[in-house]
């Protein structure tokens, strides 16, 4: 796992080094740099395969070809063996040397060779172009800015920020998606002048002009087969994936919960021999609700495991501008925040940990996709009796600050079983609604986004996905939205920020393809989520942790706002900061604050965007 930057258009190796500096907590073992005229390319190293032979920019042919790669490719060794009976020749072990010689056996296309995690720069000496390539899923991320003719990108905005030409100036657009989401949205960020490359693309900068393009796009087609033969599929293909996502020259460990998917993980780690180390994270007394130790703690026995418990006691609010400083961005989901703390101290034994991320999205494991075969047969009421009747009395219920999310959804599936089921699931999604959002800006921000939808592209996400089964077309939206902008963004962040990779084997692309193909059923059957995976695991794991409902891997924040941050919140969100920022109306914020003190309303989620987005304000633009 490594740190990329450089610029095609300009030869600067100074500022180069500098922006590899900036990256130096992704890649603290090693540094590179190369530059001739038009290009010059950083990388910063975290040594995971081929320790001596994999020293980034690498040359291929005769130094025609340059790359700097963020990730790993798993399939290295199967595509090596090809590309050598194409008459490539190697002179590392490493999968760097391999993405080199694939671009110069297939151009373009290699990418679609490639399983597994990255982001990487490609230089073509003789054509004069740089190739800028992100995976399938998103795992890794890559930014990039234009000033003129010069093309700047990197692992990490902080990077971009160093550059000459390239500003600060806040993108409305972006804080419309951050408040809709916590998260901004690809390809914009909450920066004018900075963009993301989108998963699955590639973009070919040539002459001083970008284009892009999408190279993968997943396919929801059901593959009819009896479920017996989707059970053995699912073994072989979890088998394989595991086994590939071993690979590492240096220790290697799992995160274990008490959930069904990294407890598979760790199955199938087992069945390639040895001892895995696990880890977990607990939260305490007060995260009571959510710690899954103990369970965690009976898994690692049943498994035969050498494993690690850490509770969080570190203050939160102490943790928030180290958060901040990672994302470059405001990134609302207060999940990082235990991520960031599990990852140092995982890092303190392991430098390589697989993690459970992505099994939701690929098995249908989220409640909201039992939410959305539910509202299918709710729908089948008259709508007088659902708008009229039982929606206002279901939005008079008050909601838990303390973790119990079960009246807050109910009050979101009432309301949204009056809506197209599309924009429905949109909403699920979103933590600001349209509404609250008009409430909450001042009226400059308000005009300026006026006939703006941050939910437009998750509408766009389901006319994509081609099925109207209700089950894998929320799957779908999740895969392409969710996933990569969410979970996999604040893992990328968090474990690189100590030097950890983290490897995703459940957000595997081939799996998720394979998983795609199989009926809504074989996903969601009744009331049991990831029916295939249960199916699989049962026999295997211990009875109650095969049957388990999903946890959530969350911090107490709503009960954490009242107490232990509320220092912070009132600190964050005065009257007078508010005021002298001008987005936001101080008496839209304080009645969010009054009503989830008095537990009238869960707030916690919008509470915590606005506190971080100050927080961001601080750091980057004061």
């Amino acid at each position: 796992m490594c740190g990329i930057a450089g610029m095609a258009g300009r030869r600067d190796e100074a500022l180069v080094l500098r922006m590899t500096e900036l990256l130096a907590h992704r890649g603290p073992d090693d540094a590179g740099c190369h530059a001739e005229e038009g290009i010059t390319l950083g990388h910063c190293r975290l040594s995971i395969i081929d320790l001596d032979g994999g020293h980034q920019p690498m040359a291929y042919g005769d130094g025609r070809y340059w790359l700097v790669y963020n990730g790993e490719v798993y399939n290295y060794r199967e595509l090596r063996r090809n590309l050598e009976a194409r008459g490539h020749v190697f002179r590392t072990r490493s999968d760097t040397e391999v993405i080199l010689a694939a671009y110069a056996e297939y151009g373009d296309e290699c990418v679609t060779h490639f399983q597994g995690m990255f982001a990487f720069a490609l230089w073509d000496g003789t054509e004069r172009r740089l190739l800028l390539a992100r995976d399938p899923i998103g795992v890794k991320p890559l930014y990039h800015a234009q000033v003129g003719d010069t093309l700047y990108f990197a692992s990490e905005m902080k990077a971009l920020l160093a550059c000459p030409g390239i500003g600060r100036a806040m993108d409305p657009e972006g804080l419309d998606d951050y408040l809709a989401f916590l998260h901004t949205v690809p390809p914009r960020t909450i920066y004018r002048a900075i963009r993301q490359l989108p998963p699955a693309h590639i973009a070919v900068w040539k002459a001083g002009t970008l284009t892009m393009r999408r190279y993968w796009r997943l396919r929801t087609d059901p593959v009819a087969r009896p479920e017996k033969d989707w059970l053995e599929e699912l073994d072989a293909a979890l088998s394989e994936t595991v086994a590939r996502y071993l690979l590492a020259d240096v220790p290697l460990g799992v995160f274990l919960s008490g959930g069904l998917d990294s407890s598979s993980i760790v199955h199938y780690m087992k069945q390639e021999g040895g001892t895995p180390r696990t880890f977990t994270i607990g939260f305490g007394r007060e995260g009571a609700l959510y710690d899954e130790t103990k369970e965690a703690r009976g898994l690692a026995q049943h498994l035969g495991t050498n494993h690690h418990e850490q509770t969080v006691e570190a203050d939160v609010a102490t943790l928030l501008p180290a958060m901040v400083s990672h994302f470059d961005e405001p990134f609302g989901n207060p999940t990082a925040l235990l991520s960031y703390v599990l990852c140092e101290t995982v890092r303190r034994r392991v430098k390589v940990v697989l993690s459970g991320d992505g099994g939701d999205e690929c098995f249908g494991g989220y409640p909201r996709y039992r939410g959305v075969q539910v509202a299918e047969t709710y729908r089948k009421l008259p709508a007088w009796f659902r708008g009229g009747v039982i929606d206002p009395l279901v939005q008079l219920l008050p909601e838990s600050t303390r973790g119990f999310h079960a009246l807050r959804r109910l009050r979101a599936f009432s309301a949204g079983s009056l809506l197209d089921p599309v924009d429905m699931y949109a909403g699920w999604l979103s933590h600001y609604t349209h509404d609250q959002r008009q409430a909450l800006y001042t009226g400059s921000l308000r005009r300026e986004l006026a006939g703006r939808d941050p939910l437009d592209h998750l509408r766009q996400l389901a006319d994509e996905s081609g099925t109207n089964d209700p089950v894998t077309r929320a799957m779908y939206i999740d895969v392409n939205a969710f996933l990569p902008n969410n979970v996999l963004h604040y893992g990328d962040r968090m474990s690189m920020a100590h030097g950890l990779e983290a490897r995703v084997p459940l957000a595997d692309h081939r799996l998720i393809e394979l998983m795609a193909g199989a009926p809504g059923d074989l996903k969601v059957r009744g009331r049991v989520s990831k029916y295939l995976l249960r199916r699989r695991m049962a026999g295997r794991l211990p009875g109650a942790d095969v049957r388990r409902g999903k946890q959530g891997f969350n911090p107490p924040m709503g009960a954490w706002l009242n107490t232990r941050l509320r220092p912070l919140l009132e600190e964050c969100l005065s009257g007078e900061t508010l005021r002298r920022r001008g987005f936001f109306e101080a008496a839209a914020v304080h009645a969010m604050v009054r009503d989830h003190r008095a537990g009238r309303r869960d707030h916690t989620w919008r509470l915590w965007a606005l506190i971080v987005f100050e927080q961001w304000q601080r750091q980057y633009l004061d």
